[in-house]
This record gives C-alpha cells, structure tokens and sequence, in this order.
C-alpha cells in the first residue's frame, strides 16, 4: 500500500540577528495539548561552536538544548540559505542527539533552525531559528586554494565573476596539463564562488583555474597534495590485466570503489577512488567523520549516498542514511527512527533499517530499500517474515512514497538457496525505468528482477513484471544451457528496453562447483514478453555475494565480482569486458567490494547509467 505525504507548513523567522557564540535565537512555539503551566516550562537554546574565523567552508558546529521536553527530546536541524527566501533544508532530521556540523559553502547570512519535541511521534511544539555570517576567503580580484581536513580534497573560492555559471578545472602541474572539470556553479553577483576539488593523486601539485560561462579563464593556482595518513589501513590495489591494446577508457579514467570490509576496524577505508593504475585518488574518512558503514552511489556533482551508524536488521542494514560531499561533509541526514514517525502517520509499517541501495531520482527524490517485518500464514503457521519495502523521500529526506513487498509478493514464494522466511526477498537494488518513469527492484533470494509501478510517484506500486527464472518472460539464449541469472545483483535497466545485471550464480554454482559468476545484459520485449540474452560474461571467478554492472562510454561493459575468495582471501575485481565477453581490464583490491563504477572524473556520474 502506498500513500503520498503531506507536507506541512513552515513558518519563517519574524527577526534575524547575527550569532555569536553562545547564543539564543529566537523561539517559535507550536501549538500543542499542554496547559498553561506545562508551557511555561518549555525552553530551547541554539549555540554554535564557530572557527576562529567564520570563512566559508570552515565547520560550525551547533549545539541545541531544551528543558520541559521530557527525559528523551529529539532534534531537527535546518538550514536556509542566502538569498533563498526563507526556505529551509533539513540538513538532519529528529534524533536525539541535539548537536550537528555544518560546513557553509556560501558566503553570507544563513539561518539555522532548530525543531524540539519529546519524542519521534510527538507534534513540533518549539522551533529556535538563529544566524550566521559566512565569511568569503576571497579578499581581491584572484582566486584562493585552501586545504581541506581530507589531504587529497581542497576548496577552491573564486572571485565575484560577470556571467550566470563558472566550473573549476584542475590538472597535474606539466608542461601539457591534462584538464579536467567539476560540475559547474551558479554565480551570485558580488558573491565568491566556491567548490570542492577531488581527485587527485597524494603529494602532487596540481594546477587550478575557473572558467565561467562569460568566457573568462582565470590564470592557475598551484596546490600540493598531502600524504595519504598513517592513522588509516588503505586496502591493496592491483592490476591484474592492464587495459589491453585497443581498449579506450580514455573517458573513464576513474574507479569508484565501494568496498565492503566485514567486522573491520574504524581506521579501514572502504570508499575511494582509483586511476587505472589502481593509485588512490580519493577516499572517504570514516574516523574522522564518525561514521562506519559503507557507500551505494556516487551522484551528480560529486556526492556520495551512505548507509551507516548502527548495524541493524537482516543483511547490510543501517539505521542512518546520510549524503555527504567529496570533502567528507554531510549534506542530509535521516535515521529509521525518524522515518518510522513519518510511516506511522501514513499508516504504513516500521523499517528495521536502511540497507542496499540509496539512489537520486531525476528529479530530486531519494529512493531507498528498507527492511519489513510481517507475521503471515505459512502453510498453516503464523510465521515471521522479513519482507522489503521502497521508500521515495524528498528533498528534505521526507517519507512521499511507499511500497510495501508484502502487499504485491506471494509470501508462498521463499526463493532458492536461502528458503527461510527471514531473508524472504533480500532486495539489494533499486533502478530508475527511463521508459515509464517506473522502479526496477532485484530480489536477489527470489532470483528475479521486478518492476513496480510507480509513475513518477502517482503509482500504486503494483508489479508490472517479474524478471528471471518462472518470472513470466520468455529467456532467447540460443547455445546457452543455464541463461537465467541467480542471486543477482545490481539489476538496472539503463535504457527503456535494457537490462545489466551481475549475475552470481549461486544456484548454477550449487549444481556446478567450477561454475563462474557472469555479466549480462538482457534485452527486452515487454509486450511480448521475450528477454534476449545480448551479453553473457564470464567473470573467470565466482562471487557468491555482491557485485554492480555498468555500460562504459566506449560500448564495453564493466562489472564488480565483489565477494570472490580465492584462499580464503577477500578480494574484489572491477572486470571491464567487450560485448563479446572478452576481458579487456582488471583492476582488484584487497577486501570485499559492494560496488565500484567507472567515471569521467567524481563529477560526472549519471543518473541512469554511473558510468555513462
């Protein structure tokens, strides 16, 4: 059963003043069933915690409090902008933990609000709104580079420029620099322009320049690097096969790696990015960002969606979603906690956790995959099932569309190779249908791909098709004995008709010990019904879990064999094969790896297709 949200109304702030630290900003009641008394005994502070000077991009970090709240008030931080009307942006939604930082990438006044009630399923009943000045670190005419908390991330602030956009380009100092380009930035007049830069090779100096849309390039900046620190266990990188000869991935230079180390220590690192040479470039600090979990996607302009906090649920379940930045900041954050209160006023059931798959929609959404519980009649039995369910939130990580497995999926069903109730369907991806504005979901204990009806979120999450094995499609796989693909993952349809998996083939593996993992792409024929079987790889190994599929630039296809174990090892290979099934490329490292995608640069992921 899906429901659309209803969204609330927000009221602004009647006064703004700057803060100074500490500060109490001004308070905005809501109205709630207490009396008078009770009222009375309501207060709520805002208080930052401000670098020695306010620049843009230095963290801020805020402190809230209350008293009258009860022994367990949550609190949800917003942001508005300068210049945006009022409008806020919920940075982090209810928790208990009233403390948030922030890092402004805007020079100028922002307001900061701060929402206090006694408990997730309470009403609002108190809001402090309170301001702080972004400084620009541009003082003249020329642009300044200034180093990150990240080594191998800087922020570059460009000067009030003539024109509507501008982008950064950055190179390796050389007597032909090769340039490349982040994602482009609208300019504000009289306002510095400011962006992160990643991607880039430990002690290095590199060049730095802005090009706007008027025309303008200014002269280069140099910035040097820093070593990658002794503090944190980076895993190994290896080539085992080098591009071979005429292999182009000229315009995917990069691998983003999102790797997956089971019962690790904090300082290891599991989410960076390589060349192709397997040489770090980038890396996301889970110490010192206190946050342990692992990545799903890289998106549009250079963020990064993770799942984190606390392990929960059945398999790869957290109970914080977050989207950070290249530079490690977050830029929203949610928690089940806090969603659970949004699908209790829906009507709809908790969620165990996050785990899987976060990914933007074209428009802004966020879909993610969240695990279920339901007891059901099983042969006789009231039994406890775990079940799966799609959740769409807003641009303010707000719940605005459901789907629930249990209402659309036969429970009879248990699927092969895990036949138990509690990990009925293990959903592990979810994709965007360019075709129909519709959701692809891999079920990856049930062997099968399903579309569901969502139509730009005025769907009734109803199952259009079911992908694989007793699916309903008819596999054309001529010379191919075992077409079907088994406990599959990163099934996405990149196109209105076709269809990457990776394909681990645990139940082919069960019948066949020397049986390989595959890529596929399938081509299909939804009126009719016929899935061709275009591309079958094999992967020269198996992963019996894990693994993502990508279509390159060039018309080849990459694919992440995530949980081989050669030895015991954990290993993960990011394999790029020609259409025919040739292996052209191998880049391993040396832990499990959920996912890895070949980019352009961290800028330019697609929503569609990462890598085209």
């Amino acid at each position: 059963m899906w429901q659309r949200a209803k969204s609330s109304s927000k009221r602004r702030a009647e006064a703004r003043r700057p803060v100074s630290s500490p500060v109490r900003g001004i308070r905005r009641h809501r109205p709630e069933c207490a009396s008078l008394e009770d009222r009375r005994l309501l207060s709520v502070t805002l208080a930052d915690v401000p670098p020695a000077v306010p620049l843009v991009g230095s963290p801020v970090v805020w402190n809230a409090g209350s008293s009258g709240f009860g022994k367990r008030p949550v609190y949800q931080f917003s942001v508005a902008s300068p210049g945006g009307g009022g409008t806020f942006q919920v940075v982090k939604d209810f928790s208990p933990i009233g403390t948030f930082t922030w890092s402004p990438m805007r020079q100028g006044i922002h307001e900061i609000r701060v929402v206090v009630k006694k408990g997730y399923e309470a009403r609002p009943s108190e809001t402090m709104v309170a301001t702080y000045a972004a400084q620009s670190r541009v003082t003249g005419d020329t642009a300044v580079v200034s180093p990150t908390a990240n080594p191998l991330v800087a922020l570059f602030s460009a000067p009030p420029s003539p024109g509507t956009s501008m982008y950064v380009q950055f190179a390796r100092q050389d007597a032909n620099p090769t340039w490349q380009d982040t994602s482009p930035r609208p300019i504000v007049p009289g306002e510095s322009t400011n962006f992160i830069v990643a991607g880039m090779l430990p002690d290095t100096t590199y060049l730095m320049r802005y090009v706007t849309s008027a025309g303008a390039i200014s002269a280069p900046l140099s910035f040097t690097t820093g070593s990658l620190p002794s503090n944190e266990t980076f895993p190994a990188v290896d080539v085992v096969q080098p591009a071979s000869p005429g292999t182009d991935l000229s315009r995917q230079k990069v691998i983003f790696h999102m790797g997956l180390s089971i019962g690790a220590a904090k300082n290891d690192v599991n989410t960076f990015a390589t060349n192709l040479k397997g040489h770090i470039i980038w890396y996301y600090d889970s110490q010192a960002n206190n946050y342990y979990g692992y990545a799903q996607n890289i998106e549009p302009g250079g963020t990064v969606m993770m799942l984190g906090g606390k392990a929960t649920g059945v398999a790869a379940g957290y109970d914080t979603l977050r989207q950070v930045d290249l530079a490690g900041n977050t830029l929203r954050e949610t928690n089940i906690q806090a969603v659970n209160a949004e699908l209790a006023a829906l009507h709809q059931p908790s969620i165990l956790d996050f785990d899987h798959e976060a990914r933007l929609l074209p428009n802004g959404d966020t879909a993610v995959i969240a695990s279920t519980a339901q007891v059901v009649n099983y042969q006789g039995t009231p039994t406890k099932f775990i079940g799966d369910m799609v959740l769409v939130l807003d641009q303010n990580f707000q719940v605005s569309w459901v789907w629930n497995s249990f209402r659309w999926l036969n429970t009879n069903r248990l699927g092969t190779g895990h036949p138990i109730p509690t990990d009925w369907l293990h959903a592990n991806a979810v994709s965007w249908s360019p075709g129909d504005n519709n959701l692809v979901v891999s079920l990856r204990t049930q062997d099968w791909g399903v579309k569901i009806d969502y139509a730009n979120g005025t769907g009734n999450g109803h199952v259009i098709w079911k992908l694989g094995k007793g699916g309903g499609f008819k596999a054309i796989a001529p010379g191919v004995g075992w077409p079907w693909f088994s406990h599959q993952h990163d099934l996405r349809m990149i196109s209105a008709d076709t269809v990457l998996v990776f394909d681990d083939g645990n139940t082919r593996h069960e019948f066949n010990r020397g049986a390989h993992s595959r890529g596929q792409e399938w081509i299909l024929n939804e009126q009719n019904r016929t899935a061709t079987l275009a591309v079958n790889a094999d992967m020269g190994n198996y992963s019996s879990f894990l693994g993502s599929s990508e279509l390159l630039a060039n018309g080849d296809l990459a694919f992440t064999s995530g949980g081989f174990s050669p030895g015991n090892d954990p290993l993960g290979q990011t394999i790029v094969v020609q259409p025919d099934g040739t292996r052209v490329y191998v880049q391993q490292i040396g832990e499990y790896e959920y996912r890895s995608y070949f980019l352009s640069n961290l800028y330019h992921a697609g929503f569609l297709n990462v890598g085209g």
